[in-house]
């Protein structure tokens, strides 16, 4: 946990490459985010499968009154990838539902900054960020398979990949999130 926190705050702190650059200083960390789940799918590519690309998280705000957060998005699989990396995902539901909360966004970025075995299936970071009236909150994690071992899952034989928050992952999955100043 201290390694994550320590993590956490020097990507904010340095900036994020391929990320929106955070430049506004960084405050003492608030209460941490709680991931509730988290998936990646792709399909098989196969004639009749799914054109589409998916991922899905859902998160606790223990810092907002315990609002429950769940954003997703989807890209068209081998064509979409470049823009999935870019884009700003605003596709959010907030629950309680209040115009008090604000809004939510996420994007997927590349871990390193050479974008070096990315994956938006098992090798990426989560970059959430919270914009609400009396300021803005984020919240980076890096999700590896195979060095945070953080995220697990596998591909058949078929081709179809899904991936999700690794049951060995110690519950519950905190990501500490920082207050900017404006």
């Amino acid at each position: 946990m201290k390694f994550q926190v320590l993590l956490s705050l020097v990507t904010v702190a340095a900036g994020i490459p391929s990320a929106q650059k955070l430049d506004r200083p960084v405050k003492p960390p608030l209460k941490p985010l709680v991931i509730d789940s988290l998936s990646t799918f792709a399909p098989s590519g196969r004639p009749g499968s799914s054109i589409y690309s998916f991922f899905n998280v859902s998160f606790t705000d223990i810092e907002f009154n315990n609002t429950t957060v769940q954003c997703g998005t989807r890209w068209t699989f081998g064509e979409g990838e470049d823009i999935a990396w870019t884009r700003k995902n605003t596709d959010c539901l907030i629950k309680p539902k209040s115009k008090r909360v604000g809004e939510w966004s996420f994007q997927l970025l590349k871990p390193t900054a050479s974008g070096e075995g990315a994956s938006l299936l098992n090798n990426f970071m989560l970059h959430l960020r919270h914009d609400w009236i009396s300021g803005v909150h984020v919240a980076t994690q890096k999700f590896n398979f195979d060095g945070e071992r953080n995220i697990g899952g596998m591909c058949s034989a078929s081709g179809t990949c899904q991936f999700g928050l690794w049951e060995g992952v110690e519950r519950p999955y905190l990501v500490p999130q920082f207050r900017l100043e404006r």
